[in-house]
């Protein structure tokens, strides 16, 4: 049996039937020639904005203190990480998508998502307060997810802290571009999606010389970044932001992938390994040990079911 404490962390659960919001971008595969619009420029989040009067002091200690609150936005908080961590571990990312199936990448577009919340939720013009303590969770969620698959590449725990101190330093660097893309470029959408396939190639292919050139491949994975902060930013609706439920926009359809000189390539299948049966998923220990739970019945096992009904 594993033990409770070993399921804190738990990713890839239950966030399926929530209502899909629409983006404002069709796929970029049929719009080959077309150009993100010019974004408005998020309104600054006011420091006393709130669904009531402003707080007191002790409103806001309360608040911040309490064990219900705690729970409240920890609640929240995981279910904003989840959501991020489903749809950056889609097998077709890394099959038919083509990026590698490495620590650095999958990093890479798990963070990509924990960034879209983070611009929500500095932005919030509900509950400011509340948001911004959200958005501390969610990243020591982050770190404490980070720090689990750290161990599981089997990093000796004496190098645990710096490792993770390395991961941070290229993490920051990477949400900052995408910052910078959106800050400079909003009402440049030719130079932000120029930039965009920057930040994608530099961090999430992680400099892969052979895809530097491949401006189709590129192309796709930018204007799902661009698709899904209009999708978060703008179109998300309130009631499910609040409620912690997260309806991202479609993976990129990767069928035809053109080269460096046009030619189709062929395509890439998805790994094996990345393919669980429903309604398994694969989860980490806080020790950085994989394994699996059975999403309707509940049951955990350490090796990989092979079937629906499969708990070896």
């Amino acid at each position: 049996m594993i033990p409770a404490k070993a399921l804190l962390y738990s990713r890839n659960a239950i966030l399926r039937g929530h209502a899909r919001v629409i983006s404002a971008i069709r796929e970029y595969s049929n719009l080959p020639n077309q150009l993100p619009p010019i974004l408005p420029i998020p309104a600054p989040a006011d420091p006393n904005a709130s669904s009531s009067s402003p707080k007191s002091f002790f409103t806001r200690f309360f608040e911040r203190y309490s064990p219900t609150s705690q729970r409240d936005r920890i609640r929240i908080a995981e279910l904003f990480y989840l959501a991020a961590t489903r749809q950056a571990s889609d097998p077709r990312w890394f099959g038919p998508g083509r990026i590698a199936r490495d620590f650095r990448s999958r990093h890479a577009l798990l963070t990509m998502h924990v960034w879209f919340l983070h611009k929500r939720l500095i932005h919030d013009d509900i509950d400011r307060d509340r948001a911004l303590m959200i958005q501390e969770e969610l990243f020591n969620i982050l770190w404490e997810d980070t720090l689990c698959r750290i161990r599981a590449e089997g990093v000796t725990p004496l190098l645990e802290n710096r490792s993770l101190l390395k991961v941070q330093q290229y993490t920051f660097l990477h949400l900052t571009h995408y910052d910078h893309a959106f800050t400079e470029f909003l009402n440049k959408p030719e130079e932000r999606l120029k930039e965009l396939r920057k930040v994608i190639w530099q961090h999430v292919l992680v400099r892969d010389e052979e895809a530097e050139h491949r401006t189709d491949h590129l192309n796709r994975l930018a204007w799902y970044v661009e698709a899904n902060y209009q999708n978060i930013m703008l179109h998300w609706p309130n009631e499910y932001y609040q409620q912690g439920r997260v309806a991202w926009v479609n993976l990129p359809d990767f069928s035809n992938l053109l080269d460096e000189q046009g030619n189709v390539m062929e395509e890439n299948p998805v790994h094996p390994e990345d393919v669980l049966p429903e309604p398994w998923a694969k989860n980490i220990t806080l020790r950085g040990k994989d394994y699996y739970w059975n999403t309707v019945t509940n049951q955990v096992s350490w090796e990989r079911p092979t079937s629906f009904a499969s708990h070896p």
